[in-house]
């Protein structure tokens, strides 16, 4: 460290000031924000704190941390004791500063964390001095005078800050969970002053809110992939994210509540309607998930606060309109009232988000302010909405009638628990569709009582409800010290132990069994008539036993015959009003047929047998002369009609490229040319003219024989000759 004589006689900024500086006798001035007063220190980060279960862990892990914790503070404390040219120049010049205190923010713990450690007396204390060392360093960094002669321009701080990424909106992102509320008052000057003196952290901010969106989408991506998939996620990653939702949910409560200003970045991103969809479509999954793998979970907690947090965070974003309606009255905030109703609305596809925001936050007041500041909004929308709202999502009809109810998500209520806690109550009267059971109606009365008389057993309660017929009654009877002798003199603290299902199987059968599925409702020892299907061996009851049996059941075919016979039930009747025009039309407007000599011939005979059939007596006549149209033409028929065609091709090429036999014989019948190409034998030469024959064979193969044999498929195909 070079000692300096610090002096600041004209009450310059730091910035501008320069110290004297005297090294082997020459003086000279350097300025007082500069390298040469950094401090190479080293400083240690901060470790995470052992924690396993929600439990501190002992051991040699925790006496690791406490060595590191205790350096680390010694470091901060350092650098806070440094001078005010000496600290900004560490800071700014010395990157282990900055990371130092970055650190303590990424590995501390949460503000709902801290209560595990407090009964900790050698805990506590070391991490509550790191907690309070770091948010003095972020305080001074914020601070642009701390003396007279101690300061900082407010623009060149700004630059500071953001150039060096001394502060930073992730930095910002993870302190407010890790001071909470209870340092709310710094909290909420430390933001508000970090973006007052860089308005550049805005769009940092735009960016940091896009992300916490696209982290509520991730949450509920896992949880749907894995309930698509059929998958069951371990209990530590659902308590993993049940911890993470509660950071990210009380992170955007806290911002919106110590920065209002970013309430209208958050509108431009939609992020009422984020908001609204995660606490339905998520944090009720959520709970499902960790109520089934526990019902008395600590996580349940941190998810209802999650809850609170973000009715919380939604309340804060829409209050932005309702502010411009009162500021700007009137026309002036039509707008903003529209907006409101807007954001409410496309809410109302998230019934249970719905029935918690009006039972925490009725909208009743937000109206009549909309009906009284802005005489001009929309009543239909209002009405609309005060409806959905109030009629629907209230306590008292408690379903949604806008037209956006669904039963599904109405079992996923959280419930109306008092002070906004979830209790298996809630979740039992949750279920409209079923009714309840006997065993879940006393369950309820149970947990009423116990809410009332927390002190009192499950056991013991059940003793009393069974005495008195109202759950009234037996408050009253405790509280008023009115039992009668058995109970008076019972344990009150009696827990209750559920029947063994082996036990209940031992006294209706007598019968000893030790298995974990005795009197189910599989048992066929208990009961007459199971529920479902008793599989034995291969296959299912009523189906074939092996190939011959499937093979041999023509039940299919009785099926197919009775199907075909409702095609035949037609109904022949015979309409006077019929126009014979139609037909004249139809036989008009047929296509020509061409047709060939033979056709033709074998046309004029068959014209001429219905002549002469005309001359025989009527029993005659009246047979059927046509024949009926075929449902395929006859393949022997199609042959001889290609056949002739390609006689009649052959015979206009007058021979030539080597035809088929067939066509040979028809060709030479016909007296067509014939193409030599065989010539004398090897070796006695061979005549001009097969020579040009071989040649024009050789040019023109490729447009038959063996090239052809797609086009002849296609052919065939279409003719019917071959079964597609």
């Amino acid at each position: 460290m070079v000692f300096v004589n610090f002096e600041n006689d004209k009450n310059l900024p730091l910035n501008e000031l320069h110290l004297d500086v005297n090294e082997d006798g020459i003086k000279r001035k350097i300025p007082a924000l500069h390298q040469r007063w950094s401090e190479a220190r080293c400083f240690t980060k901060y470790a995470s704190f052992p924690m396993k279960g929600g439990l501190v862990e002992e051991g040699a892990t925790l006496d690791q941390w406490i060595s590191e914790t205790e350096w680390f503070v010694k470091d901060i404390e350092w650098l806070l004791g440094l001078e005010h040219f000496r600290f900004w120049s560490t800071v700014v010049h010395n990157k282990g500063a900055v990371e130092s205190v970055v650190s303590f923010s990424q590995a501390a713990i949460p503000y709902y964390l801290a209560g595990v450690i407090r009964s900790h007396g050698q805990v506590f204390p070391l991490y509550s001095a790191a907690h309070r060392a770091v948010l003095q360093v972020i305080c001074r960094l914020i601070t642009p005078m701390e003396s007279e002669s101690c300061w900082l321009s407010k623009e060149h701080l700004g630059d500071l800050l953001y150039k060096h990424y001394l502060l930073s909106v992730p930095l910002i992102f993870e302190l407010l969970p890790v001071y909470g509320r209870d340092n709310g008052k710094v909290l909420k000057q430390m933001v508000q002053t970090v973006f007052k003196l860089q308005p550049k952290y805005l769009q940092d901010l735009r960016v940091g809110l896009q992300f916490l969106q696209s982290t509520f989408k991730t949450i509920q991506k896992q949880l749907e992939t894995d309930r698509l998939d059929g998958g069951q996620s371990s209990s530590s990653v659902i308590n993993d994210l049940a911890v993470y939702t509660l950071d990210c949910c009380t992170t955007l409560a806290m911002l919106v509540e110590f920065y209002p200003e970013c309430r209208s970045l958050c509108s431009e991103l939609a992020m009422e309607q984020a908001v609204s969809n995660f606490y339905d479509n998520t944090l009720v999954l959520l709970y499902k998930n960790v109520h089934a793998m526990d019902n008395e979970s600590p996580y349940l907690v941190y998810l209802n606060a999650a809850r609170i947090e973000l009715l919380a965070a939604f309340r804060e974003l829409v209050s932005l309109q309702l502010e411009q309606v009162l500021e700007h009255p009137g026309d002036g905030g039509l707008f903003p009232a529209d907006k409101y109703l807007c954001v409410l609305t496309e809410c109302l596809s998230d019934p249970v988000f719905v029935k918690d925001y009006q039972r925490h936050y009725p909208v009743e007041r937000d109206l009549d302010i909309l009906r009284q500041g802005c005489p001009g909004v929309d009543t239909f929308k209002l009405d609309f909405v005060q409806n959905a709202y109030c009629f629907g999502g209230g306590e008292e009809n408690g379903s949604i009638t806008n037209g956006h109810y669904n039963d599904e998500d109405d079992n996923d209520s959280f419930g109306e628990a008092a002070g906004g806690e979830f209790t298996q109550e809630t979740v039992a009267e949750s279920n409209l569709q079923e009714p309840l059971t006997d065993e879940q109606q006393i369950e309820i009365n149970v947990r009423k009582v116990l809410d009332v008389l927390p002190h009192l057993g499950d056991g013991f309660v059940r003793k009393l409800l069974g005495r008195y017929d109202d759950v009234e009654q037996a408050m009253a009877a405790v509280l008023e010290g009115n039992l009668p002798p058995d109970l008076a003199e019972a344990d009150p603290t009696e827990p209750y132990i559920p029947p063994e299902k082996t036990d209940k199987f031992f006294i209706e059968t007598g019968i000893e069994r030790l298995n974990i599925y005795d009197g189910d409702e599989l048992d066929i020892l208990v009961h007459d008539n199971i529920k479902g299907i008793m599989k034995k061996g291969k296959g299912m009851p009523g189906q074939p036993k092996n190939l011959k049996e499937m093979l041999d059941d023509k039940s299919h075919v009785q099926q197919l015959k009775n199907r075909y016979q409702e095609y035949s039930n037609i109904c022949d009747e015979y309409d006077d009003e019929y126009d014979d025009s139609f037909d004249a039309m139809a036989d008009s407007e047929s296509k020509k047929i061409r047709l060939n000599k033979e056709m033709q011939s074998a046309l004029v005979d068959e014209l001429d047998d219905d002549d002469e059939d005309e001359s025989e007596p009527e029993e005659v006549a009246a047979a059927p002369t046509r024949k009926p149209m075929d449902f395929c033409e006859n393949p022997e028929v199609v042959r001889q009609r290609y056949e002739q065609s390609r006689r009649s091709k052959f015979q206009a090429r007058h021979g030539g490229g080597g035809p088929p036999p067939s066509a040979q014989a028809a060709s030479s019948s016909s007296g067509g040319k014939e193409r030599d190409v065989v010539g004398k034998a090897k070796g006695q030469g061979q005549d001009k003219e097969v020579l040009i024959n071989r040649k024009h064979k050789n040019e023109n193969k490729s447009s038959r024989a063996n090239h052809n044999r797609k086009q002849g498929a296609t052919f065939k195909r279409n003719k019917g000759m071959i079964p597609s």
